[in-house]
């Protein structure tokens, strides 16, 4: 099976935690998308660190280059949590 490259962002205002907004996610995601082990969402990853904001799209390329499949990372601004990673599909 493949990977597909996941972007989210979940408000800060909502959440108090990075883990509690990506458990929200996947929560949500299951519920639209079933069980599938394969779905394409977050709902497919473990969250395995925090890392540090990218500053350009060249160090996007190269966050999403260390992540393996079926991992999860977040980096966080003043609005928001962002979680970037490989999902199963």
């Amino acid at each position: 099976m493949g990977a597909t490259n996941i972007h989210y962002k979940a408000s800060k205002k909502g959440f108090k935690t990075a883990a509690e907004a990506f458990f929200a996610l996947v929560e949500e995601e299951t519920y639209t998308y079933g069980h599938d082990p394969y779905s394409g969402t977050i709902a497919t990853c473990s969250l395995t660190s925090k890392v540090d904001k990218p500053k350009n799209s060249e160090e996007y390329d190269e966050l999403l280059n260390r992540i393996d499949k079926r991992e999860c990372v977040v980096y966080e601004d003043d609005e928001y949590f962002t979680f970037v990673g490989w999902a199963a599909c």
